[in-house]
């Protein structure tokens, strides 16, 4: 089916799924999501497609989170109050079930990241199971200085690839790194010119999909569960922490100073 946000190409067993906003770096808003959620129950339902893989058009994979939603949002501050929190939590939680739903689909998931894969856009990435990368390619995760956690089971994928000291402080300290340091801290398992990129991803998926796919199935379930249980299922708190923070003033204050580039400031409050 045609999507306004994606473009679906499919050749044989295998699909690319291609973030379709360039002019704008392909950033994640409403829209994006629900399309997200249509595209994978169409995997869901998909018997003949074995592998998919995901890229952006254009110099982004994504550029995560939309600003101007969020600043859209953050201005309404009397409709949030009216909100429940029951409404306020289904709204945040709906991230982190996307994100769980593209990582149980039965295909094998390559990320192709082509360009920059900000916040959630990474966190899109880190939900497949494997992530190849182009060389001009930079990664950044800008949720804290924007005011907010990162959230959307993100915090534990991070640290079942790189490690808790790591992923700490790529969160924390809101650094952009590189391709090459990327594979060097074992966030990507490949990097390649970008001329070669979707032509290194088709060879990945063709390799896996030359296995039996039984055993390529089962083994990819028997992964995540593995990371599931050696990080523990703290994820339940992505929602509550991420509603607290959005109610705050200083959010709306750091995702103006940001699109602004200019320092915050802030009242803790």
């Amino acid at each position: 089916m045609p999507y306004e946000t994606f473009v679906v190409d499919k050749d044989g067993a295998v699909a690319t799924v291609w973030f379709n906003r360039p002019e704008i770096l392909n950033p994640i808003n409403e829209v994006v999501m629900r399309e997200l959620l249509a595209i994978i129950g169409e995997f869901e339902r998909d018997e003949d497609t074995r592998a998919v893989i995901l890229t952006g058009k254009g110099r982004a994979f994504s550029a995560g989170a939309d600003t101007r939603a969020l600043l859209g949002a953050m201005a309404d501050r009397e409709a949030r109050r009216t909100l429940s929190d029951t409404a306020k939590l289904r709204s945040a939680r709906t991230g982190r079930r996307i994100m769980d739903d593209w990582e149980r689909l039965d295909q094998v998931t390559i990320a192709a990241i082509n360009g920059w894969a900000v916040g959630g856009g990474l966190s899109l990435a880190m939900a497949c199971d494997f992530r190849v990368m182009a060389d001009t390619a930079r990664i950044f995760i800008p949720e804290v200085r924007l005011g907010l956690p990162y959230m959307w089971g993100s915090i534990t994928r991070l640290i079942n690839l790189i490690g808790t000291a790591r992923a700490k402080e790529l969160v924390m300290t809101c650094d952009q790194i590189g391709a090459e340091q990327a594979l060097a801290m074992g966030l990507v398992n490949r990097v390649v010119s970008s001329g070669q990129l979707l032509g290194s991803a088709r060879a990945l998926a063709d390799q896996l999909l030359g296995m039996p796919p039984m055993a390529v199935r089962r083994t990819k379930e028997f992964f995540r569960a593995l990371h599931a249980g050696r990080a523990g299922d703290v994820t339940f708190a992505d929602a509550y922490l991420g509603a607290a923070c959005a109610d705050g003033e200083d959010t709306a204050e750091a995702i103006t100073a940001f699109r602004e580039k200019r320092a915050g400031r802030y009242r803790n409050r």
